[in-house]
């Protein structure tokens, strides 16, 4: 006989979710240890208690890699103002990943601008870097937006469009459409 507390109305298996910061049991792949009930959750012995926690401890470090302190993104702004050709951008990306957010943002959105307006004589190197790095591709197109200056948005568009090597059409593209 079936468990009346996995049935559905319809009769079928319920989905075992809970609607709460509990997400890491999801998220981790672990098999669900609660039971939905519209009114109560009932935890299913000791057993599951300890997968839950042994999940939690495992999942929270990865989240808190993903921050980024207040005197990195002060390094992470100063630096990416400073930026002079596409291996320092690549190395800025990589060094300051977690930042890429609010002003330390904008500023790489000005680095890029003027890289592409006033520098498209190294968009190899840059197409060579993306074709490599997924992420540092990704991390370019989020960065062609709002924040750059017109005149600068309009030297780009006419580089993309009169300059733009076989191997950059996803980048013209993109610049072009935008």
């Amino acid at each position: 006989m079936k468990n009346p507390n996995l049935q559905g109305e319809t009769g079928q298996r319920k989905l075992c979710i809970k609607k709460t910061d509990r997400k890491v049991i999801l998220n981790a792949g672990v098999v669900c240890a609660f039971l939905v009930d519209m009114r109560r959750i009932q935890l299913l012995g000791s057993f599951t208690v300890v997968l839950l926690a042994l999940t939690m401890a495992i999942a929270l470090p990865g989240e808190s890699a993903n921050t980024c302190a207040s005197s990195e993104s002060r390094r992470a702004r100063r630096e990416a103002g400073h930026l002079q050709d596409w291996q320092s951008v690549y190395r800025s990306f990589k060094r300051f990943e977690s930042c890429d957010r609010g002003n330390v943002a904008e500023e790489y959105s000005y680095a890029i601008s003027r890289l592409l307006a006033h520098h498209w004589e190294q968009v190899d190197v840059l197409l060579g870097l993306a074709a490599e790095d997924l992420e540092f591709k990704q991390f370019v197109l989020r960065h062609i937006d709002e924040n750059i200056p017109e005149e600068e948005a309009q030297l780009i568009v006419n580089n993309s469009r009169q300059r733009c090597p076989a191997e950059g059409e996803w980048l013209c593209r993109a610049i072009v459409d935008y």
